[in-house]
């Protein structure tokens, strides 16, 4: 079989079903091939069926603080099979979504593997052979968990990120290889169910992307995150003890540590390196960087004029948010639009509990760059909203120059993950202090933290000081 398109995307996660809808909403014919199910490993496999389970989670600290206002709730049973149906549906809910708005806008859905035989031509294994012409490309085929040596996934117990998400029982302990925002986001999840949960980071510190005033605050504020923690660790391998659990053989300072668990989850980052060569990208002009990632400009064109890139498949950051933004843009450039990726007030959310979600320079970034800052701090501890909801654990925090213009925000709390949206907003904008503080929030809600910490680098907080 062959056909011809105007738009051809190769992964329908994210970036790819979102670049194949706008493409659509432009007026272009659109292909769009996914080998598995649409939505990617974002919708089925991560984001998402990650934060139901947090959210299912979070309801035994919230049981107990029913019974401190006098809401006798007797004693609490939690099936974890009913839980995960409940995930399914919801995962379910949303690809019948993505479906429905695809068939809406007329895109072409094909099932299968896609190849380039040359920079204008698709070949497709999906149990009925196709080529595929097309007048511009966009790859977008998403990353995969990163393998360490010696704790390669064929490994019995020895599981992804992904795999985790589907166990139909709590496990009773845990091994977490990888103290990053995924590792920490598994402790969540799983801590809150029962579960004994052991993180093993190389570096000397968990969640080494944010700063450590953050990450002090959160293991201040929960003891899921001070204990079983071993940081300046390399595993090194796994055994298994007679009834086949998994022992993580690893090396901290010099003397062997083995930690047992019912699974090893290695969430060590990811790379999406593996799906180039299934790409065939040799057939075509697509040249990688040094780092061995798909090059790609501003408008996330690749070194072949009729091949663009977007999300995981370009490299980091390994965002959802990122994919989203570059397959509009990418299907907008392939439409005739003049548009560029815009990056610089990138949101990061991490949802431990308290969630965290930073935007803009940190503090320490801020005081390198500029003679001076102004900083501005607001504890949800004084906060009526947080207080009303039992959440009165962390902060809002805000950074800005001399001039009292915005400069970056940094949220420890509940709601963290809705409130940096204002902030990025805010940043997007230009926003001064003064902007921010003069803008009139609701009360009582979470989002006045915002005014305040504003309030509070110009001395002038009124619930706190």
């Amino acid at each position: 079989m062959s056909s011809a398109t105007d738009l051809a995307v190769i992964g329908a996660g994210p970036g790819g079903y979102t670049a194949a809808i706008r493409g659509a909403q432009k007026g272009l014919d659109v292909t769009l091939i996914e080998r598995e199910t649409v939505g990617g490993v974002c919708l089925n496999h991560g984001c998402i069926p990650a934060k139901a389970l947090i959210h299912a989670a979070g309801f035994q600290r919230d049981i107990a603080h029913w019974n401190d206002l006098g809401i006798e709730t007797g004693e609490i049973e939690v099936d974890f099979q009913a839980i995960q149906e409940w995930r399914r549906d919801v995962i379910n809910q949303l690809d019948q979504q993505v479906l429905d708005c695809l068939d809406h806008y007329g895109v072409d859905l094909v099932t299968g593997t896609a190849w380039f035989d040359n920079s204008n031509t698709l070949h497709v294994d999906g149990g009925v052979d196709q080529t595929i012409e097309f007048d511009n490309a966009i790859i977008a085929t998403g990353s995969e968990p990163f393998e360490i040596p010696g704790l390669e996934f064929e490994q019995d117990r020895v599981i992804s990120s992904r795999e985790v998400l589907q166990v139909e029982e709590v496990p009773e302990e845990l091994v977490v290889v990888g103290g990053g925002y995924i590792g920490m986001e598994a402790v969540t999840k799983f801590a809150k169910f029962g579960a004994r949960v052991k993180i093993v980071e190389a570096l000397d510190r968990v969640l080494s992307e944010f700063e450590a005033e953050i990450v002090d605050s959160i293991q201040e504020t929960s003891e899921m995150y001070s204990d079983d923690i071993y940081t300046s660790t390399l595993a090194s391998g796994v055994e298994y003890d007679e009834e086949g659990k998994p022992i993580l053989v690893a090396d901290q300072d010099g003397e062997e540590l083995r930690l047992s668990g019912d699974y090893i989850i290695v969430a060590a980052g990811r790379e999406p390196n593996s799906a180039y060569e299934t790409l065939q990208l040799d057939n075509t002009a697509v040249d990688l960087t040094e780092k061995g990632f798909i090059e790609t400009n501003d408008q996330t064109r690749t070194t072949d004029d009729n091949i663009f890139c977007v999300g995981d498949a370009a490299g980091s950051p390994y965002l959802a948010h990122i994919a989203y933004h570059e397959g509009k843009v990418a299907a907008g450039v392939a439409a005739g639009d003049e548009a560029e990726v815009d990056t610089k007030y990138m949101p990061a959310v991490m949802y431990t509990d308290p969630e965290v979600a930073v935007v803009g320079l940190d503090e320490p970034e801020a005081r390198q760059t500029h003679d001076e800052t102004l900083v501005g701090k607001f504890p949800f501890s004084a906060s009526g909203r947080a207080l009303t909801m039992d959440k009165p654990a962390g902060y809002v925090k805000v950074i800005a120059d001399s001039n009292e213009q915005l400069l970056g925000v940094r949220i420890v709390g509940a709601r963290a993950s809705d409130m940096i949206a204002e902030a990025t907003l805010a940043l997007e904008l230009e926003a001064s202090l003064d902007d921010i503080a003069n803008t009139l929030h609701a009360h009582p809600t979470f989002p006045e933290a915002l005014v305040e910490a504003a309030e509070a680098a110009k001395g002038e907080s009124i619930h706190s000081y």
